[in-house]
């Protein structure tokens, strides 16, 4: 069924690289349908927008640079000049979201509908505050409290019974506490988490915008607070299927949309004939911001020393940064160090992935039947690995003490196991049932579709 008008949608997404490429697959459906979308952020998201075909607007790119992911401050300053040096530019950036510079940057996308990552909140308010309809969309399993799943942040298989139900209230005690001191004194006094770029904490911010934005704050009505801080209470669209959930934490106007590889994606394929087809391709990787985990080099070295024992395997590393893949290069005939990997491609050749558990890296093994060793960093991968694990489609490993020799065991299982192979198997099929996409589109024509009426 083809919609009735060509919308204007606005896709406003976290610059990270997981949710700006999470969401390519939705955005080319909607393309598909003959509708315009645009993207409207940070300009670091804009080199990856514009690689895929997208329009791009960027905001306050005078404040946070394409190359500025993380504060700007000179590292020869001192900690104080750094501070206040953030600070000022995070002080611009939020009044720029309240005086009228973002508004301006919405509106000149024309949009019948923002489709609004739940990260990015000032963006959500004050399109609300505009009158622009208005669905979440989100890149992770989040949700509010709930006596029988853990948050998302927690590595706990949740078990039906009166010990497992315990077990899950005391993770989302650990969690809240551990969010107070991380996220709440840590900003007052370090000044960390408050640039442009990592504000979703803040739900001090929040409510300030909020009010200002004429938005009914209402906590559990309007909003909740979660692993991420404040989140909106949208029609939302989550990018992952409902079937690698755990059962009971679905939500009341929640979509789940997942399993659509991004397969349109362009990638640089050159590497692949450097590689050494008769032997079984390992590819490991922890994603685009490798250099936020602590363990990562650790990590690095662990592949490094793993592929001098086992040189009858081929092995790919993707470390994230040229820095990285300087430190390791050349370590081992048969292992390529890049800084960044043709993933879809590699994982059409994979025997395995070693994999930091990134929604998008499961979801796309998946598809292509690639047995996982999941490998979490931090944010919600350690949930990802508990669900992964729950539906029988990886094995793991701990990153902090992963030794060559335990890494070479973890890989051997999973290449030769059946039971994963079927597991795979198995969630491919219940995604491909599932097919989340009409409701997902449906949502958000009929959103669109009630604003053309109004204007007309």
């Amino acid at each position: 069924m083809q919609p009735s008008g060509v919308l204007q949608i606005v896709f406003a997404v976290h610059c990270g690289a997981g949710h700006t490429n999470g969401s390519f697959s939705l955005a080319r459906q909607l393309r598909s349908r003959g509708h315009r979308v645009v993207y409207l952020g940070l300009a670091a998201a804009r080199p990856l927008v514009v690689q895929n075909g997208f329009e791009f607007v960027a905001f306050a790119e005078d404040l946070v640079p394409e190359t500025a992911y993380q504060p700007m401050a000179t590292p020869r300053a001192s900690w104080w000049r750094r501070r206040l040096a953030e600070e000022r530019v995070f002080a611009a950036f939020l009044e720029r979201c309240s005086n009228g510079e973002l508004d301006e940057s919405l509106l000149s996308c024309r949009p019948d509908l923002v489709l609004c990552d739940s990260l990015i909140w000032y963006v959500g308010l004050r399109s609300l505050f505009l009158g622009i309809p208005t669905v979440g969309l989100s890149t992770f399993l989040s949700g509010p409290p709930n006596s029988r799943i853990p948050p998302v942040v927690c590595p706990r298989v949740p078990r039906d019974s009166w010990w497992g139900h315990l077990q899950v209230r005391a993770d989302w005690w650990a969690m809240r506490w551990r969010l107070f001191f991380t996220k709440r004194l840590v900003p007052r006094l370090l000044s960390e988490y408050r640039f442009p770029t990592r504000m979703q904490h803040l739900t001090g911010e929040f409510k300030r915008l909020a009010r200002r934005s004429g938005f009914a704050c209402d906590k559990g009505r309007t909003y909740w607070v979660g692993i991420v801080g404040p989140h909106l209470m949208l029609p939302e669209i989550v990018l992952c299927p409902r079937a690698f959930d755990f059962g009971g934490a679905g939500m009341a106007g929640r979509r789940y949309l997942g399993g659509m590889v991004d397969a349109g994606r362009p990638e640089d394929g050159s590497l692949l004939a450097r590689l050494d087809p008769e032997k079984p391709l390992v590819y490991c990787s922890l994603g685009s911001d490798a250099h936020f985990y602590p363990h990562s080099e650790h990590f690095f070295g662990t592949v490094c020393a793993a592929a001098g024992l086992r040189r009858d395997w081929q092995w790919v590393l993707s470390v994230g940064s040229e820095g990285a893949a300087g430190r390791h290069r050349g370590t081992s005939e048969n292992l390529r160090v890049v800084r960044w990997a043709p993933q879809l491609a590699l994982l059409r050749r994979a025997a395995v992935m070693v994999t930091h558990c990134g929604l998008n890296s499961i979801l796309e093994c998946v598809h292509f039947g690639v047995p996982m060793v999941a490998v979490p960093g931090l944010r919600d991968q350690p949930g990802n690995m508990a669900r992964a694990v729950h539906h029988g489609i990886a094995v793991t490993a701990k990153m902090k003490d992963l030794t060559p020799e335990q890494l070479v065991a973890r890989i051997d299982v999973a290449m030769h196991s059946e039971d994963l192979r079927q597991a795979l198997s198995r969630m491919k099929c219940a995604i491909e049932e599932e097919n989340g996409l009409p409701a997902a589109i449906e949502l958000l024509e009929n959103s669109g579709a009630r604003e053309n009426k109004r204007r007309a």
